[in-house]
């Protein structure tokens, strides 16, 4: 067990914790410098080096971000006794900070490129992550039922990100259209070739693409006065609200105030 190299550690950990397909994906960007590396050998010097040498090439909070997903594959590793000791990178991310910037919020009208796109419309009027819709299986479109939907759950090609985001999504008159010209995508990350074909075409900067959508989208339920627990039933947050734990939000109450979108 001493001679695991870290690209087997994180092979180990995602047939024990199976990881949505993004975040397995940040667990291998996070220990690519490393990946070949005995877990014995990750000193307090080789971190020193994954952070002085992370600097010259990523950005702050990207390092953090990285170091982040290292620390928390570790505190897994020890949970299962794969690693002994303390966590190595528990406080290599000391002093680095993350400086968020909210993407641009633009109209419908400047996306005319992509009017026509099924997946465009019903991230437009969704606010789903482009990984929930690229992935949809046909059956989990509803569109013989009283009022339509999408059934976002876990499947075989792509876990969403957690189960606050399992749920079922009104279709939008708008999008109706357009769903039966989605494409199934067998990507290990549906929709992300699509993502950063539309950000380079839209000329948006690194970070923003497909979910700079569902930044609009929930930007657009504030000015339409959708309430926020309605909000985070569409878009599969935890509603922070104590009172949202009595009761539900029903199909209907979203059906209702998604429409008032356009």
């Amino acid at each position: 067990m001493a001679q695991m190299k870290v690209h087997e550690l994180a092979t180990k950990l995602e047939k024990l914790y199976k990881p949505t397909a993004s975040t397995y994906s940040y667990w291998q960007k996070s220990i690519k410098p490393i990946a070949h590396l005995s877990l014995q050998d990750i000193s307090d010097e080789v971190v020193l080096d994954y952070r002085v040498n992370g600097l010259e090439t990523l950005s702050e909070g990207t390092l953090k971000t990285r170091i982040g997903y290292l620390k928390g594959l570790w505190n897994k590793a020890r949970k299962w006794k794969l690693i002994k000791g303390e966590n190595p990178w528990q406080y290599a991310d000391d002093g680095l900070s993350h400086r968020r910037r909210d993407p641009e919020l633009y109209p419908w009208e400047h996306y005319a490129y992509y009017h026509d796109d099924p997946y465009f419309v019903c991230l437009w009027y969704t606010g789903c992550r482009i990984g929930e819709i690229a992935g949809i299986y046909k059956e989990n479109v509803v569109l013989d039922a009283p009022i339509p939907y999408f059934n976002f759950v876990h499947q075989d090609n792509r876990r969403l990100k957690n189960d606050e985001s399992v749920r079922k999504v009104p279709i939008h008159p708008a999008c109706r259209p357009y769903v039966s010209d989605l494409y199934l995508s067998k990507a290990r990350s549906p929709g992300r070739s699509w993502s950063e074909t539309f950000r380079q075409n839209m000329g948006l900067p690194p970070g923003d693409a497909a979910h700079s959508l569902r930044h609009s989208f929930t930007s657009r339920m504030n000015e339409a006065g959708i309430i926020e627990r309605v909000q985070d039933a569409i878009l599969g947050h935890a509603s922070p609200s104590i009172t949202s734990r009595y009761g539900r939000v029903t199909l209907s109450m979203m059906d209702k105030e998604i429409q008032k979108l356009q």
